[in-house]
């Protein structure tokens, strides 16, 4: 037997610049999400409910903006640095 729990999912997508130096315009996207099921539980111990889980994901979904990305060609450069090093 399969059950299917119903999911709150948010999407973020944000356009920053490398901050690796090269200053490349990056855009990333990605998906926050919870399903409403039994086992998600609030600290006191009760289900979470969508008005529980809502504020949760757009705490995560702030905090992922608010960190600086970097683009893969330099991600590969500081790699073959330490590589080197």
């Amino acid at each position: 037997m399969r059950v299917n729990f119903q999911e709150v999912k948010l999407f973020g997508d944000k356009t920053v610049k490398c901050c690796g130096g090269c200053g490349r315009r990056l855009k990333r996207t990605k998906k926050f999400c919870q399903t409403l099921n039994p086992f998600n539980k609030t600290t006191e111990g009760r289900i979470k409910e969508y008005d529980d889980i809502y504020p949760e994901l757009k705490a995560e979904l702030a905090e992922w903006k608010a960190q600086p990305e970097r683009c893969s060609h330099c991600t590969s450069q500081s790699n073959k640095r330490k590589i080197n090093e």
